[in-house]
């Protein structure tokens, strides 16, 4: 896209959808308005804001895939811009100054390289050199967007305790009445649909708290939006779950053009419970569940109740859908070992 522009200091917009919201010069803002990226809002700099939206380079299948589109394997910035820094989590995209570019022009509307960032494809050097939302596809594990009866989906590969872990939080947050991504699967794969409607955008948590995860810090900082409760059931069910990689990139706000702003749901849940193995401690006396008291202490909160009752059920309907050799007692004790802490 940006082919013959994508080297040297950037001058030009940041737009969202077809509305400039900020400008820049020479790599350096100059001016924004209350619609550009709440990062550059909070006096984050252009090039870093440009390098989070760009794909972790960790993954294989990722440079492969930019080593066919002659994109460097050492800086994702470059690569960004090769797609005007499009995503399919918000509406936001660069466009250099003077180019007869709108929002329909850099949309992503297919993705040949579904297969090739997904699982790997031995065909790619038969793809053609254009565009794909893998390029702004954030996150350390193998995935791939794709087009399914014209909505995106998000394909996540995965050991399958992996797998199982995702499925059985996506459950159990929905069961507890909380916001979560309804996951499913499909081909093997762990799937949701894009959680984000056209015209929102997904503003993860580093745009208004740094690389801070702390929890108090984090209330703080929601409850200016209104959202701590929002962000203080994301951690009881990070504490239940014994999910730790929630991460500044995982959770987050999203907002409108028009100023509404949400709690974005839970998701990434897939290195929670039995990941890696099955442990063999299941008192739950983890910094997780400590963490979480800690700042329960602190902040007005009601926990959702959770019973044997409900996780078994959760479990059931999890392990139909995704076989593994687990057990349900176990993981019950897990949970509910950490909930009698916190109740």
């Amino acid at each position: 896209m940006l082919a013959d522009s994508n080297n040297g200091a950037f001058s030009g917009s940041i737009m969202r959808g077809d509305e400039p919201v900020a400008e820049v010069r020479n790599d350096v803002v100059a001016q924004f308005n209350g619609n550009a990226p709440l990062f550059i809002q909070r006096g984050g700099d252009f090039n870093v804001w440009l390098a989070d939206r760009g794909a972790d380079l960790s993954r294989s299948y990722m440079r492969t895939i930019l080593g066919h589109l002659r994109q460097p394997l050492l800086n994702i910035s470059k690569a960004v811009k090769f797609v005007c820094a499009a995503s399919l989590t918000d509406s936001f995209w660069i466009k250099p100054g003077g180019a007869e570019l709108v929002y329909s022009d850099v949309v992503f509307k297919s993705n040949d390289y579904f297969k090739a960032a997904l699982q790997g494809d031995p065909d790619i050097f038969e793809l053609p050199a254009e565009i794909t939302p893998e390029i702004t596809n954030i996150g350390s594990f193998n995935k791939g967007w794709r087009m399914d009866g014209g909505a995106w989906r998000l394909y996540k590969a995965g050991k399958p305790l992996e797998i199982f872990s995702e499925l059985f939080a996506s459950k159990l947050a929905v069961a507890l009445g909380l916001d979560a991504v309804e996951y499913y699967i499909l081909d093997g794969f762990i799937v949701c649909d894009n959680f984000v409607r056209d015209g929102e955008c997904f503003e993860h948590a580093k745009s208004l708290i740094g690389d801070d995860t702390d929890y108090v810090k984090n209330v703080a900082v929601f409850s200016e939006f209104g959202l701590a409760k929002q962000y203080m059931d994301l951690i009881f069910m990070d504490a239940i779950v014994r999910n730790g990689d929630r991460h500044e990139f995982n959770y987050g706000i999203i907002t409108t053009a028009d100023g509404a702003v949400r709690f974005a749901p839970n998701f990434d849940n897939n290195l929670a419970l039995f990941h890696s193995g099955i442990p063999t401690i299941l008192t739950r006396k983890d910094r997780l569940v400590s963490d979480f008291i800690e700042v329960y202490r602190q902040a007005e909160y009601t926990p959702p109740t959770v019973t044997m009752e409900t996780i078994r059920d959760v479990f059931t309907r999890t392990l139909a859908e995704y076989p593994v050799d687990v057990s349900e007692d176990m993981i019950v004790a897990f949970c509910m070992n950490a909930y009698k802490q916190m109740a």
